[in-house]
């Protein structure tokens, strides 16, 4: 009867009218969350599903597949926060974080198994991206879906006070800090995305000694390549068998497996996962490396 997939920007307009009525109802129980009149909530939610870090998990019901609810999460490795410059000023080890950006189910199927589907499908995607920490923010009022997530193992971490003032003066005093300022200029450009020690989360520095950054894959005429979902593709980065570590050419760019394309050049995919070409190895002293042809590029399977 009910069964969940993940969204795509074609289902944008089905799912907007439920965003909205969400943020209504949350509007109508936290005095501190107050909406714009005539926002675009179309567009709002198209941005979050063409977004790679945001996964929306939609809830359909019967044999029409009628869109009746959504848990919409994001994954992120964790950067320095205002109270830190540079992640090496932080005491802490950074995590891998996922959280719920929004969850809502039309009253009429707010059932058990029904929202327990689309947690339990958050939950192994998490597992699968090897998430470190699920952070999730829990109104005080919704205690039914607190008592669902302790079923699911979740515990409480700590309690949220917050006072709302109004305030009917427009004109705000500046906020500028050295931090927030740095924090400003650092921002990455939209679609790129730093590459990370995957066991220390530093930023990877390449042999020219800057740091590298994951651009979504593009085609031959410079046209970016979206997944069936509607989401831009990102590629794998190729390791070293031996040290594991990134391989770098010999101009220090970062060497990643090239996507496989269909017929009409679309990307193809298995079970909504993206497919790129293998690397080709061979045995040398009985070690396992990559394998190059005469000019020094690395070889992949066809």
């Amino acid at each position: 009867m009910y069964q969940q997939r993940l969204g795509k920007v074609d289902d944008a307009t089905a799912i907007a009218p439920l965003w909205e009525t969400f943020l209504k109802e949350r509007a109508n129980h936290d005095p501190s969350i107050i909406l714009k009149a005539d926002f675009d909530y179309l567009s709002y939610v198209k941005k979050k599903l063409a977004s790679p870090s945001i996964y929306g998990f939609l809830l359909e019901y019967g044999e029409s597949q009628e869109i009746v609810g959504f848990l919409f999460t994001y994954v992120h490795d964790e950067t320095p926060t205002l109270d830190y410059e540079d992640v090496n000023d932080s005491p802490f080890l950074p995590r891998r974080i996922g959280g719920a950006i929004g969850m809502y189910v039309q009253p009429p199927h707010r059932k058990p198994e029904a929202i327990a589907l689309l947690i339990e499908s958050a939950i192994a995607l998490a597992k699968e991206l090897k998430i470190s920490d699920l952070d999730l923010l829990i109104s005080i009022e919704q205690t039914g879906v607190q008592k669902l997530l302790e079923k699911f193992g979740f515990k409480k971490a700590a309690i949220q006070y917050s006072q709302h003032y109004d305030i009917s003066d427009k004109d705000l005093p500046k906020l500028k800090t050295s931090t927030s300022e740095n924090i400003a200029v650092k921002m990455p450009t939209p679609g790129k995305i730093p590459l990370r020690d995957p066991k220390t989360q530093q930023p990877v520095i390449n042999p020219q000694g800057k740091q590298v950054f994951l651009h979504p894959v593009k085609n031959e005429l410079g046209e970016t390549l979206k997944s069936r979902n509607g989401l831009p593709i990102y590629p794998t980065p190729l390791r070293d068998p031996q040290t594991q570590e990134w391989v770098f050419n010999e101009l220090g760019e970062l060497v990643t497996c090239p996507v496989i394309l269909d017929e009409l050049g679309k990307v193809k995919e298995k079970q909504g996962i993206p497919l790129f070409k293998q690397p080709i190895y061979e045995r040398v002293d009985g070690k396992l490396r990559l394998k190059k042809d005469d000019d020094g590029n690395y070889l992949f399977e066809e």
